[in-house]
């Protein structure tokens, strides 16, 4: 993780001047070498608690307390009901034709002495009544929502021990994960769940009630059919089946930052067990509100925002004045309620690898606003658990916007190309600026050619191809500030598409003097009018291709001679054809030269596997470096090219 390098960077060089960057932690603090070390650098740091949250849902309370994000767990022992309305759960049970939701909570405090009862009924009255018939029998529903779904192996209730004659004469119990609206006209018993375990003629006060097999629910309702007119009372009802909760989730509240600013790295520490999964999202906005809250005018037949422009609210105190208006104020479709600020705010990002911590923050940037979530999907024995999660952001970044767009759009698959690589920033007073540029070319770079700086060609480039041959920086002439704000900047180099779908040349700009801040991504945008791309990817025509899955393994690999990884097998499918046509296979340097064919014959359709040992047409052993395998297929009327690239080390 970048903090462990940024440590040792601090003891192998003098403390630089303060810089604008501050890392952010969310759940465990730093501990106190993470806080030296970050000081000898000048960098700032926030400490944010798991309790800033704007939603926590079956979560470890303890836990969450000490500082650790993990789902609940149960041991085999433990009743999962008496928590239940800690969770946010309900008891509802059916009385008088409608479902009170208080009531029932005496069955869940574990609390031997309260009960809850259903009266006795007039036994001349039972019997000479539509109570006594057996298809027009009243059916008492206990339903109880455990506020999320768990492993349930067993089911205990009983009366009060007191009255052990008030044990149900009958019982059925059933379980779901959405809760059953009773409609008009649908009758008193006719709202059932999927029924698990039933007893008739039951004469035992003290039930239990063993799945089999085991159940995940999160609805557990209890059926009692009146079959004779003595009272009926429950005093305790338990579940129990232990592990972790099926799914948890958290949400903080809304981040706010100093000022714009370009968010960098993200990174955590936890764990995940094999079969579980945790899922790690974040969004950005230029407001302090992600959602748009509505509120009905019964006088003029709309809805509008809620309290629209009503100040500095965060988005828990607005969700919960929101909760405090008047239900005939809300619109009339609960779906309406709420709906996302598209205007403003990103969407959700996809979720990042939990097992790849430190990794760049996809939400767009930059943004003043920031706001992250997990989600937690647990089986019985497997879950996970996060410490913390840590962000990287500049405050101020280097501009407030810095516009791409590359040209030509179209190429050849395999042709390396010259592009053009246009940048237009807008660089505010008091912004970080900068003077260099970052730019992926994810099939590897021949060449970089020319910078042009508002058209006037600026010479001899400075520009460095990484070590991998996957991109390159380029170093302008001078750190630009906000009088070139609207300063157009060419970059011209060299550079193969290897997939039929394109790729995307992405960049990044920086101060080569701060290392530590971060790297503003180049945004896709109108960074040059003559040119009307607007995007930073290349296509290729798409095709249906003879050759099909070509890969090329071990790579990288190490022809060094010591017996691991000497050689790379190529391997593809050969599709489309009907009998045996020409196939290369041919290794190419970045900037298109031949270096070694692999493989020259003619093959029928299969499957086919070739090895190179990482030498030239000379049998010497390569450099070190990037190379493109190509595999062609010739047939008379079409050629079909598919490349791959490979890495050679030593």
């Amino acid at each position: 993780m970048w903090l462990a390098l940024l440590f040792l960077i601090a003891f192998a060089f003098r403390p630089p001047d303060a810089t604008a960057v501050i890392v952010y932690r969310i759940g465990t603090p730093f501990e106190t070498a993470e806080k030296d070390s970050l000081k000898e650098l000048g960098i700032d740091f926030r400490e944010i608690s798991w309790a800033a949250s704007h939603l926590e849902s079956e979560l470890q309370l303890d836990s969450l307390n000490a500082g650790i994000l993990q789902p609940i767990f149960f041991g085999a022992d433990v009743n999962i009901a008496a928590t239940t309305l800690d969770r946010g759960g309900v008891v509802r049970v059916f009385l008088f034709a409608s479902e009170n939701t208080t009531i029932g909570n005496v069955l869940i405090d574990e609390d031997p002495n309260t009960a809850y009862t259903w009266d006795e009924i007039d036994a001349d009255q039972f019997a000479n009544s539509s109570f006594g018939q057996q298809f027009s029998r009243p059916v008492e529903t206990v339903t109880i929502d455990l506020g999320g779904r768990f492993y349930i192996k067993e089911v205990r209730f009983r009366p009060l021990a007191s009255h052990p004659e008030h044990y149900l004469d009958e019982f059925l119990i059933g379980v779901g994960d959405e809760y059953k609206i009773r409609g008009r006209g649908s009758g008193l018993g006719s709202v059932f769940y999927d029924p698990i375990f039933e007893r008739v003629e039951n004469d035992e006060p003290d039930i239990r009630a063993f799945l089999d097999p085991p159940v995940v629910t999160r609805l557990i309702q209890l059926q009692v059919p009146r079959v004779t007119p003595k009272e009926l009372g429950i005093a305790e009802f338990e579940v129990f089946g232990g592990g972790f909760s099926n799914h948890a989730a958290y949400e903080s509240d809304v981040i706010e930052m100093d000022d714009l600013a370009s968010l960098g790295e993200i990174t955590w520490s936890g764990r995940q067990d094999p079969l579980a999964q945790v899922d790690i999202q974040t969004r950005s906005g230029s407001d302090p509100q992600p959602e748009i809250y509505w509120e009905s005018r019964p006088e003029q037949q709309d809805s509008v925002r809620f309290l629209q422009g009503g100040g500095d609210l965060t988005l828990t105190q607005y969700k919960r004045e929101y909760d405090r208006l008047s239900e005939f104020l809300k619109p009339l479709d609960q779906k309406d309620w709420v709906s996302r600020d598209t205007e403003n705010w990103s969407f959700w990002s996809t979720s990042y690898p939990f097992q790849n911590p430190g990794i760049d923050i996809a939400s767009p940037s930059p943004h003043k606003y920031f706001q992250l979530r997990a989600n937690f999907s647990s089986t019985v024995e497997d879950g996970g658990r996060i410490d913390y999660i840590e962000f990287k952001a500049s405050v101020p970044p280097a501009a407030l916007e810095v516009l791409g767009e590359i040209f030509p759009v179209e190429t050849e698959v395999g042709n390396p190309t010259h592009f053009t690589y246009y940048i237009k920033p807008t660089i505010r007073p008091g912004d970080l600026s900068f003077d260099a540029i970052e730019i992926s070319a994810p099939f590897g770079v021949s060449s970089v050619d020319s910078l042009r700086m508002d058209e006037v060609d600026q010479g001899e480039v400075r520009a460095t191809i990484h070590e991998d041959g996957l991109g390159f920086d380029v170093k302008l002439p001078r750190k630009l500030d906000a009088d070139d704000s609207g300063l157009l900047l060419e970059i011209v180099f060299t550079a193969p598409v290897l997939r039929e779908v394109g790729t995307v040349f992405a960049g990044r700009v920086y101060d080569s003097l701060s290392p530590h801040e971060v790297r503003q991504r180049v945004i896709p945008g109108d960074a040059a009018e003559e040119i009307e791309s607007e995007q930073l990817s290349v296509t290729t025509s798409l095709r249906q291709s003879m050759v099909f899955n070509p890969q090329l393994s071990p790579n990288p690999f190490t022809p060094n001679g010591d017996g691991i990884n000497d050689v790379a097998i190529v391997s593809y499918k050969l599709l489309r054809v009907t009998s045996p046509v020409p196939v290369a296979v041919e290794i190419f340097d970045v900037s298109g030269r031949l270096i070694k064919q692999v493989y020259s014959g003619y093959d029928p359709p299969g499957g086919y596997a070739h090895i190179w040992n990482g030498t030239d047409r000379s049998n010497s052993l390569v450099p070190p470096g990037v190379y493109l395998c190509r595999i062609v297929a010739d047939v008379q009327l079409e050629k079909d090219t598919s490349y791959t690239i490979v890495s050679v080390v030593y």
